[in-house]
């Protein structure tokens, strides 16, 4: 028979205990057997007014004397593998790590103390010359206290659920089951994601002008929409992206405006065949036979044809 050691059923307990003062609250789905890759839990919210499944995020369990608590200020730390916050940092959903600090054999009930990782991945900065970095927690469940776990589920969960998303560049408002007359953001770094940032509304902007051209501008507030956009993307002069001046020819054409389609249409070719990546590729080669034949089109002064002619946007 094999040997149990004395760390496997501590963490053993540790997950147990979690998972006990969780289920109550939300579905709690333990990671299966020898699959455990830095999760030990997935879990989804339960949305207190529709009583449907809501709001995902994983959460890790640390237990015994790797978690050490400070007293004085109600908190408890533990470290982490650098290769660990590097896994976590990039997954879809938020992740926690649960820390359930306690004497062994367990004389009673410890309380738990959570880490929201994200958060902290998201607001600090670490160095690659660091081999495992120490996190302190943020939140408290005492033991025999419901109301702390349902106020994380509640308000932490969906705080950092929205922070989450100013990686991709977006500062989002925080989700809710049912809309709700004023939109609450939770507090993000933006100058560290300001790259991101500008990232997502260049592309945002460009790629929803070239879309909304096979759509049709049917109405007058589109074609608002589509030259607010517009403005957007000529803010972004140094960056030579194709679809910026692409999208940029496409707007000035639409307002008949053909010096400048010509501009940027000419622009946006030459991004396309000065990219050594991608100049050679049939799907290419075609996006610059559509850029030539509206170019001339500008040329000549003949109005932007009807949309449905272009095939689907590659973005670089």
């Amino acid at each position: 028979m094999p040997l149990v050691s004395e760390n496997r059923l501590k963490g053993n307990y540790g997950t147990a205990l979690v998972m006990s003062r969780l289920s109550g609250e939300c579905l709690v789905r333990p990671v299966a057997a020898d699959t455990d890759v830095g999760v030990d839990l997935y879990c989804e919210t339960v949305a207190e007014d529709t009583r449907r499944p809501f709001l995902h995020f994983w959460l890790q369990v640390k237990a015994g004397d790797q978690c050490k608590v400070d007293a004085s200020a109600q908190r408890a730390s533990c470290s982490f593998y650098l290769e660990q916050l590097d896994y976590w940092k990039e997954q879809p959903v938020p992740v926690f790590a649960a820390l359930v600090p306690s004497e062994w054999p367990v004389p009673q009930e410890p309380d738990i103390y959570v880490i929201d990782v994200t958060s902290q991945i998201l607001e600090r900065t670490f160095s690659a010359e660091q081999r495992y970095v120490t996190l302190w927690s943020d939140y408290g469940w005492p033991a025999g206290e419901r109301s702390s776990v349902q106020e994380f589920l509640a308000h932490a969960v969906p705080d950092t659920t929205a922070r989450l998303q100013v990686s991709k560049g977006v500062i989002a408002d925080v989700p809710t089951q049912t809309p709700q007359y004023v939109q609450r953001r939770p507090t993000v770094p933006a100058l560290k994601f300001k790259k991101q940032i500008l990232y997502q509304l260049r592309r945002t902007a460009a790629c929803a002008i070239l879309f909304s051209y096979d759509e049709g501008w049917a109405a007058a507030e589109d074609t608002e929409f589509r030259r607010l956009l517009a403005k957007i993307v000529e803010q972004f002069v140094d960056d030579l992206h194709w679809e910026n001046f692409f999208s940029r020819a496409i707007s000035s054409h639409a307002d008949e405006n053909y010096p400048s389609a010509t501009v940027n249409y000419g622009r946006a070719r030459q991004c396309i065949q000065d990219d050594p990546n991608v100049r050679d590729k049939p799907s290419w080669q075609e996006q610059v036979r559509i850029i030539e034949q509206l170019e001339q089109r500008a040329k000549s002064g003949r109005p932007l044809p009807a949309p449905g002619c272009t095939p689907e946007y590659e973005g670089s």
